[in-house]
């Protein structure tokens, strides 16, 4: 007996250090991630330091004029010069076969011009009026897009001095400050003494400034700014990139560069995670809380735990199964009969409810309580069903969408991609349907029986019980198997990799794909350079998907919990 106390003790540990250390290791993750993020949303910084030990490269990007010229005339490296005049006068050329083409003339209503600068390697070109605000705009073809303003200090503004295709310092009296053009943000600002700058020059690898002044002295400074594209703005709001007409959620990783414009908006990767999630969720919760609620309350005995463990096998099965069969078996399918499931879809479910329902009058009017049918009976209307599918659908699509559905919703601007949310719905809700059977059952099994068998006292039919107690009393669980099944939607992945585009688009629409957060994760993360923006933001998407699964899985605990207390009481 003392061993055996021991023993318990032992173990009782055991479970409890287990436990604990599982919390610490979620603990540990989570501060990791952080950590790790931090940076992203961090200000850059301007600071004096001694000259470098190896003197760099430096790239003169300033020089103080002696006078004003009547007209600027700007490069930006790509063979493109602009020429623009006091007035807002402006002519873009283009080089080519050694001879250069004029691109565009317009005429910008504007204040006289103070300064302008067109960025390197980039068709942004910025403008300065004498406001707290630089223009920005860009060509695209024939035509001049004007973009957001950026603010600058509202003291007179004495140049604007481009630094890269996406940045620019601008130069004031005592002032020098770093600006981001996609995020129109003030990145850094440097208090600078009363002597006039003559001269600035930045190294090749843009870390370190050298400021030559006029009385002949010199100063170095070190510029921190690890990411400086990255901002909640660009993260969760519309940004107007150059190049395209309107601002947008863009997620381009081609450019996930320092040096360039990195293009990496989570709005579209989180709309494809709550995109697939819906469809999913829309397919499995109905068919397995119906499914649940029919074994446990109207199955043979003899069949339910067949039942059940077919199921728990179905949850074991690997995703990439299912995944392999929506891509190559299911996608071709439904492209070449997206009607036949529509019809499908429609009639199925139509046909077998009516056919309940007349069952159900012819039982009221025979006044008695008439024997279940079989199963076999339910075949009846689910083979007319799938009958009037197959023969209606040829005539149907023929008369009605001119012989070709496809063609139809393309004529209507509704474009139709072979892998897309309906086909993820169908894979990813097999996939959540067994979590949500299982502990749908199990609630509903759970409820005491006295409660249905005191409403059948009454005189309540089977029906009735089920729908005004059973339900009632094991709403919570069900809610919790449901909120399960979300959690195992949202960090799906392998499916997502192979049934769906992995196209970063917004909206809900079923015809299209998506790309979610976790397929980017598994997918861009052995190829982002470690600790680049590309590299940060991937990881603060983990971080998003950690705290929304954590969030879930702990609503789902606090539900069983309460559920287990309300049984308690019964």
């Amino acid at each position: 007996m003392q061993a055996r106390h021991y023993f318990d003790k032992i173990s009782r540990w055991s479970v409890t250090l287990v436990g604990y250390g599982i919390l610490l290791a979620f603990a540990f993750i989570f501060l990791f991630l952080i950590w790790q993020v931090w940076p992203l949303f961090q200000a850059g910084s301007i600071s004096p330091v001694a000259s470098p030990d190896t003197e760099p490269e430096w790239h003169s990007l300033y020089q103080a004029d002696t006078g004003q010229q009547a007209e600027l005339h700007l490069d930006n490296g790509l063979q493109e010069r602009v020429v623009l005049q006091r007035d807002g006068a402006i002519r873009w050329y283009l080089q080519q076969d050694e001879s250069w083409q004029l691109q565009l003339r317009d005429q910008l209503t504007m204040a006289p011009l103070s300064d302008a600068v067109l960025l390197p390697g980039s068709r942004t070109l910025l403008l300065a009026d004498g406001s707290a605000q630089v223009q920005s705009w860009f060509r695209l073809h024939q035509q001049l897009i004007a973009r957001p303003g950026i603010s600058v200090s509202d003291t007179p503004l004495l140049a604007l001095i481009p630094v890269s295709s996406s940045s620019f310092f601008s130069l004031h009296p005592g002032l020098l400050q770093l600006h981001q053009v996609d995020s129109a943000r003030l990145l850094a600002e440097l208090r600078l003494p009363s002597d006039r700058l003559q001269h600035l020059q930045l190294s090749d690898d843009r870390q370190w400034l050298r400021l030559d002044w006029q009385s002949g002295t010199s100063n170095w400074y070190q510029i921190q700014w690890q990411h400086p594209s990255v901002s909640f703005t660009q993260l969760w709001l519309p940004v107007h990139y150059e190049g395209r007409r309107e601002p947008a959620y863009v997620w381009q990783t081609a450019a996930a560069a320092d040096d360039a414009s990195p293009k990496l908006s989570l709005v579209p990767l989180t709309i494809g995670t709550l995109k697939a999630a819906w469809y999913a969720m829309l397919f499995a919760t109905p068919l397995a809380i119906l499914a649940a609620v029919y074994t446990a309350c109207y199955l043979p005995e003899r069949w339910r735990y067949r039942v059940k463990a077919s199921m728990e096998m179905l949850e074991s099965m690997p995703t990439v199964i299912l995944g392999f069969i929506a891509a190559f078996l299911l996608a071709p399918w439904l492209e070449q009969q997206l009607l036949l499931f529509f019809m499908l879809l429609l009639l199925v479910p139509s046909l077998v409810l009516l056919s309940s329902a007349v069952w159900y009058c012819w039982r009221q009017q025979r006044q008695q309580q008439a024997e279940q049918p079989g199963w076999f009976v339910l075949l009846i209307p689910l083979l007319l069903a799938v009958w009037l599918a197959y023969i209606g659908t040829p005539w149907l699509e023929q008369w009605w969408f001119d012989g070709s559905l496809l063609l139809w919703l393309g004529e209507r601007g509704i474009d139709y991609q072979q892998r897309n949310a309906l086909i993820i719905g169908m894979a990813m809700g097999l996939a959540v349907i067994p979590s949500i059977f299982s502990l749908t059952e199990d609630v509903v099994s759970q409820v005491p029986p006295s409660l249905a068998q005191g409403v059948l006292a009454l005189g309540a039919s089977r029906w009735q019980a089920l729908s005004s107690m059973v339900l009632p009393v094991a709403a919570p669980g069900i809610l919790a198997a449901v909120l399960l099944g979300l959690g195992r939607a949202l960090g799906e992945t392998m499916i997502l990799i192979m049934a769906t585009g992995n196209t970063p688009l917004l909206g809900f629409d079923p015809f299209t794909g998506m790309r979610s957060l976790t397929a980017s994760l598994s997918l861009e993360m052995p190829e982002a350079a470690v600790s680049s923006s590309h590299f940060k933001v991937l990881l603060l998407a983990a971080l998003l998907l950690l705290v929304l699964t954590f969030f879930i899985n702990t609503l789902v605990s606090v539900l069983r919990q309460r559920i287990r207390q309300r049984y308690q009481q019964l």
